[in-house]
């Protein structure tokens, strides 16, 4: 799993690389909602919040959301040194596991931050979510590193964008196929209507899928269980990062 990345790798592993770690994804991104009221596995949102909180002078709240987003750079930038550096050693899968714990750590943080902390101040929460917004920056240049850029899995805007793409050439696919059955023409333009890739159409509907499975369990649990849920994305990527070092000492 964790030994090839790229184009070395199967689509099989894409897609449970993907499953996995988007569900993580959307379990932190919703959970973190609830207890903290800020989303935080993608960058857009607080961009759009630090010019709103800019243009109507609240540069302390502007001040924060620019937090926000150096802390998910910060994530990225932090996981990608591990991985490049491969300072733990040469085997890749070590490098990975050691990138997967600072990040189980860093959601660690954040639920016992959560849990202590009893100010409900805008700029206390903030705090709190940088935590998780440099968790989902270094999740997300792991999974970008290792698939070689194939699959994200803290967002969907790119993952849905992608599926209307595909959606739109099985269209024209589909039409054509018919068209060759009646003899009627239902194929519009001279681009050609050759068969899209099958495999792609399932890897990003994994990702879609186990996105939204992952936040609508991570808002029951932030609901019904408060500050703890969150141990339930700790525990699952500190077992990937355990199945990671497990990896790399059965190729040692």
């Amino acid at each position: 799993m964790f030994s090839r990345e790229g184009s070395a790798r199967s689509d099989g592993q894409n897609r449970w690389l993907a499953g996995y770690l988007a569900f993580v994804g959307g379990f932190v991104n919703s959970s973190g909602f609830v207890l903290v009221g800020i989303f935080s596995s993608h960058v857009t949102g607080n961009v759009g919040r630090l010019a709103n909180d800019a243009a109507t002078g609240q540069y302390a709240a502007a001040l924060a959301a620019l937090t926000l987003i150096l802390s998910f750079f910060a994530g990225a930038f932090a996981g990608s040194v591990i991985i490049e550096s491969r300072f733990l050693g040469r085997s890749s899968a070590r490098a990975y596991a050691f990138a997967l714990s600072v990040e189980a750590m860093l959601l660690l943080l954040f639920t016992l931050l959560s849990y202590v902390t009893v100010s409900e101040h805008p700029r206390v929460r903030d705090a709190e979510t940088s935590l998780l917004c440099a968790a989902m920056g270094l999740q997300n240049a792991l999974v970008s590193r290792l698939s070689g850029a194939v699959v994200r899995t803290t967002h969907l805007t790119g993952v849905v964008t992608d599926l209307g793409i595909e959606s739109a050439r099985w269209f024209r696919f589909w039409r054509r196929s018919i068209s060759e059955m009646t003899r009627v023409p239902l194929v519009l333009g001279r681009n050609p209507a050759e068969r899209p890739s099958f495999s792609k159409v399932l890897l990003l509907g994994t990702i879609a899928a186990s996105f939204l499975a992952g936040a609508g369990w991570g808002a029951y649990s932030a609901v019904h269980y408060h500050h703890v849920s969150m141990l339930f994305a700790v525990v699952a990527v500190a077992g990937f990062a355990a199945y990671a070092l497990g990896n790399s000492l059965s190729q040692s």
